[in-house]
């Protein structure tokens, strides 16, 4: 899956939206909006009933917009997440266009797959912060489809790193994340961050910033295996932090938990 309809209405579909969202941009409050559907199928994912389009809406953007408008005093950034935003291509360009009318930097958390939407966004200059999530080793396309869902995909890797490549170019606060799901080694956590630091540098760019996330089993997740288990510390992720800092060289590394919340290293 690459995209979905609506291709040519003024029409978006979302799973939810929140006025003022501190979490989602790294020190900035957001409009944050949830588009629906995803072209992966994690087996951990906690947002499985956005990816699968449960309770869905089908929104005119000028509403979207105009609620967007009510609560611009209160935020710096339009940040659009999901599901995979980039399956609503014409949409989600739409609604960054008048979100610059408004006066806000624009945000996109995004898988990275769909590089050619990505280089559409940087190309028209309606993308300030992009939030990537890198869920395996990039030199390892097989375990990266695992992680994902999916069956020897090995153009996701080369989609990804295509992404990250245009975002060095043409976006000025960068953060890339990964969840340390129970499918991923430590030495595999290690093996992400070398990777984008060496990417991001052969191409000038050396001010990323990288995001280790706390796994949490939730219900949503469509694997039973992910539903139940222990989670790993806030201070044990703290410590593989600080060695990923001290070994890949990224300087600005930072843990999210439920216990602390975000703290930088």
């Amino acid at each position: 899956m690459s995209s979905i309809g609506l291709e040519n209405s003024r029409k978006v579909i979302i799973s939810g939206f929140k006025d003022v969202s501190l979490v989602d941009v790294l020190g900035y409050p957001s409009f944050t909006i949830w588009f629906s559907y995803c072209n992966f199928r994690c087996p951990w994912c906690q947002n499985w009933p956005v990816v699968m389009g449960e309770g869905a809406i089908e929104m005119d953007i000028d509403e979207l917009v105009h609620k967007i408008r009510d609560e611009a005093l209160l935020v710096e950034y339009l940040h659009i997440t999901g599901g995979e935003p980039t399956l609503q291509s014409r949409a989600l360009k739409l609604i960054y266009k008048e979100s610059r009318k408004i006066g806000l930097k624009n945000s996109l958390n995004t898988n990275g797959y769909n590089y050619s939407v990505i280089k559409d966004l940087v190309s028209l200059g309606l993308l300030d912060h992009v939030a990537m999530d890198i869920k395996a080793p990039l030199s390892d396309p097989k375990k990266y489809s695992i992680v994902v869902g999916l069956k020897n995909r090995n153009e996701i890797t080369e989609n990804i790193k295509q992404s990250l490549r245009i975002i060095a170019n043409g976006v000025d606060l960068i953060e890339l994340r990964t969840t340390y799901v129970p499918i991923l080694s430590t030495n595999d956590i290690m093996k992400i961050a070398i990777e984008i630091k060496e990417l991001m540098s052969s191409v000038g760019r050396n001010d990323i910033h990288y995001v280790l996330q706390q796994f949490v089993p939730n219900k949503n997740a469509p694997d039973p295996k992910f539903k139940e288990g222990t989670i790993q510390s806030a201070e044990k992720l703290v410590e593989i932090a600080r060695n990923i800092k001290e070994v890949s060289g990224i300087k600005n590394i930072y843990v999210r938990s439920l216990e602390e919340g975000l703290t930088r290293i």
